[in-house]
């Protein structure tokens, strides 16, 4: 595990939602390490390899990877880097993305997004929540409208545990006078960023620009914070990079995904040598 001036130097150095032990450990049920710069969490015989690397110039995280497997055996691996180094007959279920990332201070904001705000502003009242049966209620019909897999089926039904684990995560809410609209989860455990978690709206009370007045709030409060910029998360599909580049989210940082069944490799390579 992380000990106290790791966790510290982790924080101060983070520019990724990957990078943030709270989270990730919260919803993966995986305790955090750090090697030579890189971050990796370990649950049982389940490894997630974070190969971005918190400081420029630091080792390929090949080399991490292989030392990191060889030293704990885990049987499954998660990855994400830029770029996948593994043999491609190694791992399955690529994705491919990108982070997105909005610098602070927000210099200017489209006119029709302004326009959105004004909209949003006459019907409902932006504030800090706490989660409870309505969140649940919301996420659970989110599930229940897209198809997920049980890794990710897994994280969102483990976000309370997030918010009750970290002391940096805040869950800022849209609301009429009596209903609740949608909210926002952001993370401001890291430095020099904000990471941008979750967004979520009901599907039954549709208020139109209730996301663009949460996150222009979050943006409003990651400055406060002195932060320099906001990692927006990644691009997923056309609208959502819509909704991030409408507010000058560019994507900045390249991103692959590959789930590695390290039985499955381990006989390949019994396979060759016979």
């Amino acid at each position: 595990m992380l000990n106290h001036e790791e966790r510290k130097w982790v924080y101060r150095h983070a520019y990724l939602p990957e990078h943030l032990p709270d989270y990730v450990g919260a919803v993966s049920g995986a305790e955090p390490f750090l090697h030579r710069n890189y971050l990796y969490f370990l649950g049982r015989k389940h490894l997630i390899f974070n190969g971005y690397p918190l400081v420029p110039g630091s080792d390929p995280p090949a080399r991490i990877y292989d030392f990191v497997c060889e030293r704990f055996q885990p049987t499954t691996v998660a990855v994400i880097a830029s770029p996948i180094w593994l043999p491609a007959e190694q791992y399955e279920h690529q994705t491919v993305d990108s982070y997105y990332r909005l610098d602070l201070p927000l210099t200017s904001i489209d006119a029709a997004v302004a326009y959105m705000l004004r909209r949003a502003q006459r019907d409902l009242q932006v504030s800090r929540g706490c989660f409870g049966k309505e969140h649940k209620k919301i996420i659970k019909a989110f599930l229940a409208d897209h198809s997920f897999n049980r890794r990710q089926k897994y994280l969102f039904k483990h976000i309370p545990q997030y918010l009750k684990a970290s002391d940096s995560a805040l869950l800022f809410e849209a609301r009429t006078e009596k209903e609740l609209v949608a909210f926002n989860i952001v993370d401001l455990g890291a430095a020099d960023y904000a990471c941008y978690l979750f967004s979520f709206r009901s599907s039954k009370i549709n208020v139109p620009g209730a996301s663009d007045l949460l996150l222009h709030e979050m943006i409003k409060l990651a400055h406060s914070a002195g932060k320099k910029a906001v990692n927006l998360g990644l691009g997923v599909n056309a609208g959502i990079r819509h909704f991030k580049e409408k507010w000058g989210g560019v994507p900045f940082l390249n991103y692959s995904s590959v789930l590695v069944d390290k039985r499955e490799v381990d006989i390949g390579k019994l396979a060759r040598k016979l």
